[in-house]
């Protein structure tokens, strides 16, 4: 991995975030969905920013160490699978594969939900996270590929992240058409979108010309949100 874990409870502390993740997306999400999604959660709660890293990379926020243990778990095993991307598929190419749960994974994720549950009543940590999976996750995992990048690129709080995307123009260009779809699916009203499309114009740290580095560059991380 790209970096040392604390101990191994920081390892299983990820494992057992990104079976949250899975089963509240309903068992089956792309790696991309499952990286920009964890990294929205390692924004919004500074335990979750102890544990790995994030950095900017060829589709935005990327952690190599989240990668590693998408492919590879060590402790929270048979919880899930990786399904590789299937050979032509462009659209598989981009989001990079998926992650399903297993049978085993349900099981464990529903005692996992029952003992964090339980665990809130009394630990504000354990609040946040349930708060914020059930916040961030039902949203951003029903998104096509290109809305869910274009609300991350577009995002000002996201602009040290979103530097070296490979895929910037492309989503830039079909904006007004992914801001339709956004309506249409309920995720911004109507009343919404002429700021969305005007924030799109403004994100000029996404359309460099620059091509992106094959290696992904390290910041510094930010203050809490």
């Amino acid at each position: 991995m790209s970096q040392e874990f604390h101990d191994e409870n920081d390892l299983k502390t990820i494992e057992y975030l990104i079976l949250l993740i899975l089963g509240k997306a309903g068992g089956r999400v792309s790696v991309l969905h499952l990286q920009k999604m964890f990294f929205l959660l390692w924004k919004f709660h500074p335990v979750v920013r102890e544990l790995v890293q994030f950095v900017p990379h060829f589709k935005g926020p990327y952690s190599q160490d989240l990668q590693d243990v998408i492919k590879n778990p060590t402790y929270v095993i048979d919880c899930w699978t990786y399904v590789p991307p299937r050979r032509g598929s462009k659209v598989d190419r981009i989001v990079g594969g998926y992650v399903e749960i297993t049978p085993r994974g349900w099981e464990v994720y529903r005692l996992l939900v029952r003992g964090l549950t339980e665990k809130a009543r009394e630990d504000k940590d354990a609040l946040r996270i349930l708060s914020a999976v059930d916040l961030i996750v039902p949203l951003y995992s029903k998104l096509e590929w290109d809305e869910l990048l274009f609300l991350i690129y577009t995002d000002e709080t996201n602009r040290d992240f979103s530097t070296r995307s490979e895929l910037s123009r492309e989503v830039l260009a079909r904006a007004e058409s992914i801001v339709n779809r956004l309506v249409r699916k309920g995720v911004i009203t109507e009343e919404m979108k002429e700021a969305l499309l005007e924030r799109a114009k403004r994100s000029k740290w996404i359309t460099s010309d620059n091509l992106p580095s094959k290696d992904p560059i390290i910041i510094n991380v930010p203050e809490s949100i």
